[in-house]
């Protein structure tokens, strides 16, 4: 529960709800006989799965751990598991792509321990063989015995994450330490989890022993079992057949043997020991990131954190090409570089998110990013290895073959993700100028080896432009070290020249007529249920339009749900949103429905020619309070420095830079009328608006075993649709073609010297004059920014 109130308030309005109830003192029940028995275990079972996935699980049963929290050995056993000796040589081999292992805790008395691989095409031809690694590496966890040191590491890490932890939002904490307290002792709720206070090495030999084949179950899930199961689930009709693991096989995986290869963990080089917070001087330092450093090849954002107060920074960097976009051809091998990258990398990732230092790092279309949070007293050293791998990381021939296939199977199984969230990726990639489709992605992939790849980064690398925001725990001096890391290993390389201006301009979207309604479909032969997405286009984004936009979804938000989810009861899934894509604003209703596509839009549009009275009956008191719910969801502060982060990254990667959006935003919104948003409905939302922009994406389910429904349409609801006038897209290129585009989203980032350029862009933007003072008032005297403001409308 959210409110603001006094928690003694809230406290009683939750007790008043269950005062009634009679308390009996019920025991909570807890399971102590073994969930499975002796016929179930060492036992494998094949799975036939919807998705073109291979995954292997392998589950140890353990004895209940809730009573060991105080000695945690679940945790040792994460720490040297996840180690990625053996991961590493499964990938060598050619077996896995992935691993992970950790305890599952199904109920009270029931845990298992579970390890699971994302498989090769060759690694499903050795299962037997990756379990055999599994006990070796086992065999000499038994040998070694516990070791103190990595308990002690473990221990100080998980002390320094509980002491230095991050803010999160009260509704996050209370939920999560809510069953806590049914678990726990009272005092101890609150560190349980976190801190290691005993050391119990017996704890840690005995789960070691439960690693037997005898107490194990195997699930290898594949589309190659197809054919060769025996049994469908109850519920979901999934194939699988369960057969006993053969003798032989057994005694190859008890054999005493030890792999040479596999080696124990070592130190962590990357556990922090410095935590002294940088000085500062609260009222001397700029509220919102500032541009620290401004060169051809890089731009850094700098903002020294003065509320949170952490030994914790977020260094978040962009590398944007426009040599990446141009073709899907190109856009693979962003993206398998970037995967091999990973893989190359993991050692490294492994070993510093376990010291809370995480490395995310991700392609693009325009390129990749990569993201730095966590303890900041090692971010330049880790910064430094990833630049220098970068640049000197060579690829192996059969990684990426298999990488390569691993990508053209997430690229078909695109087409299993459900309806909605199909219409919702459709509509993406028909308004934006820059995008691939995964049919076209995979047309294009085939051809890609390791030459190619090579080529490709070498031109990547002497060719691109950097972004970089750099904020928390960091002083100047220390951005300055970040600084040079980041550019001089690029300019140093061979043949390196910087952008263009021209050449930064990223994706802009297509711009729709007024009164143009379009209709794309496709099918699903995967879901029963299909999808809708009405998306309807509402201009270019600045501070008035982001407002009024809000506002108006606010309003009918609720009546939205309540109408067609709970009165028409269309479906599950049903919600408004505003959408922002390259600079431009949209209003989207998605259902997701077992009725015909076409049956759910007519009520979509019923339901919007009815916001019409809706808005006419509001009266001042309720619109009053839409605006003051929406001010303040909008002024609602970040609970935390991650949170916050985040926040000024979107900024930045949207190219918005308006730190202060939402402080603007709530100061138009106090001047926002009913009358206004009565007009933006009318022209812009009524499906006779002179204004109104449409796209809808159907996603139709072949599945389907209900009649269509639209016989049972009224005459005015087939009216409704019929004067929408609706075309319909059957070529999404063509459909590109015959659109012009909004302009590039505008950049307000130059100061007060600037000013004639940046009122420019505003007014283009329809940005009101109020807007364009408040920005500039950190820089300039506002008298001054008036007079050349009404300089500039004079000559217009």
């Amino acid at each position: 529960m959210r409110y603001i109130k006094d928690l003694n308030t809230l406290e009683d309005m939750v007790t008043s709800l269950f005062v009634h109830i009679e308390r009996k003192d019920v025991e909570m029940p807890i399971w102590v006989d073994p969930i499975y028995k002796e016929e179930q275990l060492a036992t494998k079972t094949i799975v036939v799965p919807v998705k073109d996935v291979r995954e292997l699980f392998i589950n140890f049963l353990i004895n209940d751990q809730r009573l060991n929290y105080k000695s945690m050995p679940t945790e040792y056993l994460n720490a040297i598991f996840n180690h990625k000796s053996i991961s590493a040589i499964l990938c060598m081999r050619g077996w896995v792509n992935g691993f992970l292992a950790c305890n599952v805790i199904e109920a009270r008395g029931i845990e298992y321990y579970e390890i699971i691989m994302d498989l090769t095409d060759i690694g499903l031809d050795y299962v037997d063989a990756i379990i055999k690694v599994i006990f070796q590496y086992v065999n000499m966890l038994k040998l070694r015995g516990p070791l103190e040191w990595i308990h002690e590491e473990t221990k100080l890490i998980n002390a320094l994450e509980f002491q230095y932890k991050d803010n999160e939002p009260p509704l996050n904490y209370v939920t999560m330490l809510t069953p806590q307290m049914i678990r726990y002792n009272l005092n101890d709720v609150l560190i349980a989890k976190h801190l290691i206070e005993e050391w119990k090495p017996d704890l840690i030999t005995e789960l070691l022993s439960y690693f037997k084949p005898d107490n194990m179950r195997v699930t290898v899930i594949s589309k190659t079992f197809q054919g060769q199961t025996n049994a469908e689930d109850k519920y979901y009709g999934t194939p699988f057949a369960v057969s006993k693991i053969p003798m032989e096989t057994i005694n190859f995986w008890l054999e005493d043997d030890i792999c040479e290869a596999l080696i124990m963990p070592s130190k962590n080089k990357y556990v922090a020991s410095n935590f002294a917070l940088v000085p500062i001087e609260i009222h001397k330092e700029p509220e919102i990131p500032k541009i620290f450093y401004n060169s051809s090849i890089l731009r850094c954002w700098l903002k020294i954190d003065t509320e949170f107060r952490l030994p914790k920074a977020y260094v978040s960097v962009d590398f944007f090409s426009p040599i990446v976009a141009v073709d899907p051809f190109n856009c693979n091998i962003m993206d398998i570089f970037m995967r091999l990258f990973n893989e190359d990398f993991s050692k490294h990732i492994y070993n510093a998110s376990r010291a809370k230092l995480h490395l995310k790092l991700k392609s693009s279309i325009h390129g990749f990013n990569f993201v730095l949070y966590g303890f900041n007293q090692m971010i330049n050293k880790l910064l430094k290895r990833i630049i220098e791998r970068l640049l000197t990381f060579t690829i192996d021939s059969q990684r990426l073959e298999i990488i390569k296939e691993e990508k053209i199977r997430k690229l078909k199984n695109i087409e299993t993700e459900n309806p909605y969230r199909s219409a919702t990726r459709y509509s993406s990639m028909i308004l934006s100028e820059t995008s691939w489709s995964p049919r076209e992605l995979l047309k294009s992939i085939g051809g890609i080896g390791v030459d190619s790849v090579r080529d490709f980064m070498n031109n990547f690398w002497s060719h691109l432009y950097i972004e970089s925001l750099m904020y928390g725990n960091l002083d100047r001096r220390m951005a300055v070290i970040l600084i040079n890391l980041l550019e001089k290993p690029f300019l140093n390389l061979k043949g390196f020249r910087p952008l263009l201006s021209r050449e930064l301009i990223r994706s802009r979207e297509v711009e729709m007529g007024d009164g143009e309604n379009k209709l794309y479909e496709r099918t699903t032969k995967f879901h029963s249920c299909s999808g809708v997405q009405v998306n309807l286009q509402c201009g270019i984004q600045n501070i008035n339009n982001n407002v009024v936009v809000s506002l108006f979804n606010q309003i009918i938000e609720e009546s939205c749900y309540n109408i067609l989810r709970t009165q028409e009861q269309l479906g599950y899934v049903v919600t408004s949103i505003i959408r922002k894509s390259n600079g431009v604003l949209y209003f989207c209703i998605i259902v997701q429905s077992d009725y015909n596509p076409i049956f759910v839009h007519t009520r979509i549009e019923h339901y919007l020619s009815s916001v019409e009275s809706l808005l006419n009956n509001l009266t001042d008191e309720e619109f009053l309070k839409h605006k003051e719910s929406l001010a303040t969801k909008l002024l609602e502060k970040p609970k935390g420095m991650f949170e916050q982060a985040i926040i000024y990254s979107s900024d930045i990667i949207d190219q918005c830079y308006i730190f202060k959006a939402v402080e603007f935003e709530v100061k138009i919104l106090t001047s926002i009328t009913k009358a206004d948003i009565i007009e933006f409905y009318q022209q812009k939302i009524n499906l006779s608006g002179p204004k109104r922009r449409m796209l809808s994406v159907y996603i139709r389910s072949t599945l389907n075993p209900k009649p269509d429904e639209c016989s049972t349409l009224s005459s005015s609801d087939i009216n409704l649709f019929i004067t929408s006038k609706i075309q319909k897209i059957d070529d999404i290129n063509e459909f590109k073609k015959s659109h012009r585009l909004y302009p590039a989203p505008g950049k307000l980032i130059a100061r007060y010297k600037k000013v004639n350029v940046l009122i420019f862009e505003w007014f283009h933007t329809n940005c009101i004059v109020t807007t364009v003072c408040l920005y500039f008032e950190d820089y300039a005297p506002l008298s001054k920014v008036e007079h050349l403001l009404m300089t500039r409308l004079a000559r217009i």
